[in-house]
């Protein structure tokens, strides 16, 4: 029986059902605005006149947040987020999996820029040579992160199909105490699950006309622990699970090393009059030593992946006094990414002076052979403007926003191969496809309106226009096409919704909003030609297009929060690679062979390519409630709070395929203290990972060969995960005003279990990624058993 597993869940949404509070306004401006924390004071009358309804599938993690459940990355931000989960593909993360989609269909933007898409595709992924990780956010440079549930495309453009995350960075009063003018802040902070110390020092000063901050961080760790096993390198041959190929137990050893800073200034002018510049990064590498690595046993490879990203932003602000305009922004944005591997690759020499048979390896003397780099660039520029309107009573008060755009991104790869021979090295370099530049330009109008005290509704529009152009080749490709022409892209999306407040407390709604997905340089134009199989570009494919329909329930109040929504969103000419077969003439049988032989002279060849197919949908609930547990029952003491969250869906894709980032239920419930002087406070959280079942995990296999011919069969995924619960704890204690420390023991009770996302990750046939055809391997991918994490953070 599964009905323990809800019964915490359903007695807190009992209570607060049963306990209405009084009313506040559950509001935030829904554009991110970089000044806001610098300036509450200036900008407070800026959100008084525009307010808008944060959407109720949007989960905003504030920055005492992301220090109190010690978010450190990707992992720890979806960690307590139900539906929410990881692209994960081993030394690669693609990004989030949200409404039964993920990587490049969930958008990451940082300060309001997208980050660029993933332009690998599965056939080289299986080869490991390229850095196919789409990059991620330092969460020690941001005050705000938005994980925004459903199509978003009007809010961050194309990608946005499944939903978005937003970053926002830190600003100076993040750091200030309300008096200061001048601070800083020191942070050190460790983790057992990968070895990793991060580091962070900064100042910040603000005072009413200037103010700034200059941040740094660094990170320094390993490979993440499986169950306590820890990555080492194998010796000789290997031993137990420490051995070479895909059948090895433990994780591959891995060394990392990142970097990120942060820099803003800004200058209040005058009471109407903002300028204000800023730039952040990061950049790193992470060097894995690849003894799973299964090409034959002979061979070696270490890896080395490497990012680098700069973002540049200058604006100038306006906020008149006027009736009718309430602020004029203008921004300029730059950002420059680098994503790319370095690869080592090598054989052990044999000992042919050794009598015995086969001859042994010489495990101490790996041979270079080559050196492989592969490196993919891209580089945007943006120029935006947005307009503000005061409220304006046109038989209700309408609050209206303006935004218009124009940018560029370049996209290039540029890959280069050193060749070690008899002494010598040979150098040469290449591409696997032509350089794109993406021209963007578009426009958006918004208008949140109040009717009375009751009724509030949202409405917004948004065009874009895209043009992809390749260009000419920057290095030689064999396996290239002529260059194909250029290809456009035009089209709406937007967002309408309806807000009903029917009693102190309590709100109910309806969203329905549209999101799109340009196709990247990759899935429009690549072509690789082999005997074997053959990829074939497709330049007619359109825009994949999604609309979510949400129905929510709101409650908050003194007794605490409470968000329920259930959901649906649909998605058509969703792209996906596609496997067929065709009958061509086998140049190896002529007249001779066939009379000879008895061979065919035609023949069944492998292809595939990226096409629109026609449909696919997702249906779940997510709920979300804390409950002041004093507020409820007058004889607990004040801080004790209850927390409960529930995420399930369930997904169809047209066709015989599943969706298989269509997470499974995931059950968070907890019991939380919070001392009423805030100087200490400690958090219990009990997860129940949901596991994945076989009707759920369908794929396409073809088998066979082109001699023989190919079979299609459908077949349940091969490596599913069994439900696990895991239990938490964590919290923080302040000694000083200025003086934090915080813990947390994670996995106490030390389960062994996987993730899905760590299973679907799994490749069938690869070099990399991957376990053996007995399933031998899958110890590598366990979740990390008891660890734990603490940090120590001072203000002065």
């Amino acid at each position: 029986m599964k009905t323990p597993h809800i019964l915490p869940l359903a007695a807190i949404i009992g209570l607060l059902f049963s306990h209405p509070t009084r009313a506040f306004e559950i509001n935030s401006d829904e554009y991110p605005d970089r000044t806001q924390a610098a300036h509450p004071l200036q900008l407070q009358q800026v959100n008084v006149r525009g307010k808008r309804m944060t959407p109720p599938s949007v989960e905003r993690k504030q920055l005492e947040q992301i220090q109190t459940e010690m978010i450190r990355d990707n992992k720890d931000l979806v960690r307590y987020t139900p539906d929410v989960g990881l692209s994960d593909s081993g030394r690669h993360q693609k990004g989030f999996a949200m409404r039964g989609v993920e990587g490049n269909r969930v958008g990451i933007s940082i300060d309001g820029v997208n980050l660029p898409d993933s332009e690998e595709n599965s056939l080289y992924a299986r080869y490991g040579n390229f850095n196919s990780s789409r990059l991620a956010i330092d969460p020690e440079l941001v005050r705000q992160i938005d994980i925004a549930k459903g199509a978003d495309s009007f809010n961050t453009g194309s990608g946005a199909l499944g939903g978005s995350v937003n970053y926002k960075t830190l600003d100076a009063r993040d750091i200030l105490d309300s008096e200061q003018k001048f601070g800083g802040i020191l942070k050190s902070g460790y983790s057992s699950r990968n070895i990793e110390w991060a580091n962070t020092g900064g100042v910040a000063w603000d005072t009413g006309r200037f103010d700034g901050v200059l941040l740094y961080s660094q990170r320094r760790g390993h490979e993440t622990e499986s169950h306590g096993r820890r990555g080492h390198a194998a010796v000789k041959e290997g031993e137990g699970e420490n051995i070479r190929g895909s059948a090895r137990g433990i994780p591959d050893a891995a060394k990392h090393k990142y970097h990120s800073f942060l820099a803003k200034a800004g200058v209040q002018l005058n009471e109407n009059h903002r300028i204000g510049a800023s730039i952040n990064g990061q950049q790193g590498n992470n060097y894995t030593i690849e003894d799973s690595y299964n090409l034959i046993g002979s061979n070696w490879r270490h890896a080395d992946d490497r990012h680098k990203r700069r973002n540049f932003n200058a604006y100038y602000e306006y906020t008149p006094d006027s009736d009718v305009l309430g602020l004029l922004r203008m921004d300029a944005d730059y950002q420059k990414t680098h994503v790319g591997a370095i690869n080592y690759k090598g054989t052990y020499l044999q000992d042919w002076s050794s009598d015995e048979w086969p001859k042994p390896y010489l495990w101490d003397q790996p041979d270079l052979d080559n050196v492989y780099r592969r490196d993919m660039m891209t580089r945007l520029k943006r120029l935006s403007v947005r307009f503000d309107s005061q409220p304006l009573q046109w038989g209700g008060e309408h609050t209206l926003s303006l935004r218009s755009f124009i940018g560029e991104r370049a996209f290039e790869n540029l890959n280069q191969d050193d060749i070690y021979w008899k002494g010598e090295k040979y150098r040469s370099t290449n591409t696997i496809q032509y350089p794109v530049k993406t021209r963007n330009y578009g426009f958006s109008l918004s208008d949140h309106t109040r009717w009375n005290d009751t009724l509030t509704s949202n409405i917004g529009v948004r065009y874009d226009h895209t043009k992809m152009t390749p260009q000419d080749l920057n290095a030689g490709c064999n396996n290239c096409a002529e260059k194909p022409d250029a290809n456009s892209f035009s089209g709406w999306s937007g967002f309408a919704g309806l807000g009903w407040q029917f009693a102190d407390g309590w709100r109910a709604g309806y969203n329905v909003s549209a999101g799109y997905r340009v196709p990247t340089a990759s899935e429009m134009y690549f072509t690789f030609n082999n005997g074997a199989a053959t990829w074939v570009a497709n330049p007619s494919l359109k825009a994949e297009r999604s609309v979510t329909h949400n129905l929510s329930l709101q409650g908050q109040g003194a007794a605490g929060h409470l968000d329920l929504n259930l959901y649906q969103s649909n998605y058509r000419h969703f792209l996906s690679e596609e496997q067929y077969l065709e009958t061509v003439v086998d140049p190896t049988c002529d007249w001779y062979s066939q009379y000879w032989s008895g061979c065919s002279p035609h023949r069944s060849q492998l292809y595939w390519h990226m096409t629109n197919i026609d449909k696919a949908r997702i249906r779940g609930i997510e709920f979300s409630g804390r409950l002041n547990a004093d507020k409820v029952w007058p004889a607990v003491p004040a801080g004790w709070k209850l927390f409960g969250a529930l995420g399930y869906a369930k997904s169809k894709l047209s066709g015989d395929n599943s969706l298989l980032s269509t997470q499974p239920l995931k059950i968070i419930t907890g019991i939380d203290y919070e001392s009423p002087s805030d100087k200490w406070a400690v958090m219990s959280r009990l997860t129940y990972l949901g596991g994945k079942k076989a009707n759920d995990a369908q794929y396409t296999v073809y088998e066979g060969s082109n001699n023989k011919g190919f079979t299609k069969t459908v077949e349940a995924y091969p490596w599913l995960n069994k439900s696990a619960y895991v239990f938490d704890l964590f919290g923080y204690y302040k000694p000083t005003k200025n003086l934090t420390l915080r813990g947390g023991v994670y996995n106490l009770f030390n389960r062994q279990y996987h993730t899905w996302d760590s299973l679907r990750g799994i490749y069938s046939y690869s070099t990399t990624n991957a376990v053996d055809r007995d399933n031998k391997g899958l110890q590598r991918y366990y979740a990390p058993g008891r660890n734990y994490a603490f940090s120590l953070e001072y203000k002065f």
